[in-house]
């Protein structure tokens, strides 16, 4: 089919869609806070038993939002409201399990799951590494867009690369390379560990420092404990024998014995006429990994555009329904790990979205679909599946809109998004917020400002299931919470959040005011409007991370 581009200049035409005679309306109406609260109760309830990946609670609610998808008049994919998604699950024996690392003047000390954790991706019962030598490979990154390659050419086959965490922080002429303090894709560890899969390494070893991955070491370092998740499609992802995070004290003793310091790998990284270096260390290990295959499900509808021509072009909408259901080992007495928040919430705002579309007049010209993606809390599997075997060809998909973890304590001066800046999605964005603006409890008002990410530096673009679609060539946008509340709020945000992430006590309580997340979700709906029935798609602005796969996905070239 023909395909166009939505450029940047390019006027997008303003739509009124207010309910009126005639047949016209304004599905964004059915978008309210008592819509969403509703949606998110069911799904948080204790029935649904946290929705956990594996778990008996997960296939009820995937029933769930599949008889509300139907309800609401959205259409059966490929006449079903489920696709299977395939996932290995891995989980390290630690009894039957070692690694070492030597050099010349004995073994490197280090803590098991305290100053470094280690696992298998391999998707193999047992891997072993002999003697396999340890090469310092900088960020790892190669970016052509920048003519950026730490390797050089050189031959990293079977060897295990150390990596720094983050991306390469270069200004040349007063232009930031890599972002400054935004973090690109580059700078992520699954890019890290891809680009081992992709040398043919046997393993990859990532540096952390709690300033070059915005968060401190003990988020990553039980990886090696826990059971992982992996798409159950040969080559996908990374899969690699040896993979492992190392803290930075047990680092600087491996710059200590290349005559530098942890600062001075660093610095030698950020140049461009960087080159791998062997360390001098060698790697032995023995993984061994209990493995299993489970069946999940992505639920999704689907609406027709009205566009004889557009409607072979899909807007999606997405959203993870799972959690981490029930864990006995818990203590106290509540075991149900809900996930109100994450992410029953933004699963309620993809069905309320759905409703609210199915109702609008006239129909948007180009085709929707609505996700509700399996798997998330595992490394985003289920939108990964979702892209890899898309129900139609992938490159139908022009746009993504992602909703995990919205806003739930009122009204915000400002709109947080991702990826505002990155496509012209962002224009649309920019359009409909001028509808929206923000009146002050003093009477005062001022326009909706748009925010992006609270911290740069946490590389929030890649944590959720929109960079499924990135890394595709589909421009994405998703909500995130700014912050900046119109009423002061009677509590800390921030401490409420921390109590409560990845907790049991992540449920409904009385400080949730969706108030703010009804006007995020009509917002989002009336950019997704002007995107669906605009005259040309969607695409990434120039020199974007993501555009070359954007120009293959859709055969255009420069």
């Amino acid at each position: 089919m023909p395909q166009k581009i939505l450029s940047v200049t390019t006027a997008l035409t303003a739509l009124s869609i207010v309910a009126c005679a005639g047949g016209d309306y304004d599905g964004s109406q059915l978008i309210t806070a008592d819509a969403l609260m509703r949606e998110t109760e069911v799904l948080s309830a204790d029935d649904m038993e946290g929705r956990g990946t594996g778990q008996p609670g997960s296939d009820k609610a995937a029933q769930h939002i599949a008889g509300r998808f139907e309800e609401a008049g959205l259409e059966p994919v490929g006449g079903s409201y489920f696709q299977t998604v395939e996932l290995v699950g891995m989980q390290k024996n630690p009894e039957n399990s070692s690694l070492t690392i030597r050099n010349r003047h004995g073994a490197l000390a280090y803590e098991p799951d305290v100053t470094l954790t280690y696992w298998s991706s391999a998707q193999e019962e047992v891997v072993s590494i002999d003697d396999a030598p340890l090469v310092f490979v900088g960020y790892g990154t190669e970016a052509p867009e920048h003519g950026w390659d730490d390797f050089k050419g050189a031959d990293v086959a079977g060897k295990v690369l150390l990596f720094l965490n983050d991306d390469p922080q270069v200004t040349e002429d007063g232009v930031e390379l890599f972002g400054g303090e935004t973090r690109m894709y580059y700078g992520r560890w699954t890019y890290k560990f891809e680009q081992a899969m992709k040398h043919g390494a046997a393993g990859a070893i990532v540096i952390h420092t709690t300033e070059s991955a915005s968060y401190p070491f003990s988020v990553v370092q039980r990886n090696g404990q826990r059971e992982s998740w992996a798409l159950n499609i040969p080559g996908s992802g990374y899969q690699v024998d040896l993979l492992a995070w190392i803290d930075s004290t047990t680092s600087e003793t491996i710059a200590a014995s290349m005559g530098t310091n942890l600062a001075g790998l660093f610095a030698m990284a950020q140049r461009r006429d960087f080159r791998p270096v062997d360390t001098g260390y060698s790697v032995n290990a023995n993984i061994e990994t209990n493995l299993r295959i489970v069946e999940t499900k992505n639920v999704y509808g689907m609406l027709e555009g009205s566009d004889a021509e557009l409607k072979n072009e899909v807007v999606a909408f997405g959203g993870h329904y799972d959690h981490l259901g029930v864990n006995e080992t818990v203590e106290g007495d509540d075991k149900i790990f809900n996930g109100a928040w994450d992410n029953g919430s933004g699963t309620a705002a993809i069905i309320v979205l759905g409703e609210a579309f199915a109702k609008q007049r006239p129909r948007p010209k180009r085709s929707l679909i609505f996700i509700a993606y399996a798997a998330e809390e595992g490394g985003i599997n289920g939108s990964k599946w979702f892209v890899e075997k898309p129900p139609f060809e992938r490159n139908r998909l022009v746009a993504n809109f992602n909703i995990d973890m919205p806003q739930i304590f009122g009204l915000t001066s400002d709109l947080a998004v991702l990826g505002a800046d990155a496509s012209t999605l962002g224009d649309a964005l920019r359009e409909v917020v001028t509808g929206f603006p923000v009146t002050l409890p003093d009477g005062s008002g001022h326009a909706l400002a748009i925010s992006g990410a609270p911290n740069p530096r946490a590389g929030s673009f890649y944590r959720s299931d929109h960079v499924s679609f990135a890394k595709a060539g589909i421009p994405a946008l998703a909500m995130q919470v700014s912050g900046n509340y119109v009423t002061p709020l009677s509590f800390d945000p921030g401490a409420y959040r921390s109590a409560r992430y990845h907790q049991v006590s992540d449920e409904i309580t009385e400080e949730w005011d969706l108030s703010g997340l009804e006007r995020d979700v009509r917002i989002f709906y009336k950019t997704a409007l002007l995107v669906a029935n605009a005259g040309e798609m969607p695409r990434w602005v120039t020199g974007n991370e993501f555009e070359a796969e954007w120009m293959a996905l859709h055969g255009i070239s420069e």
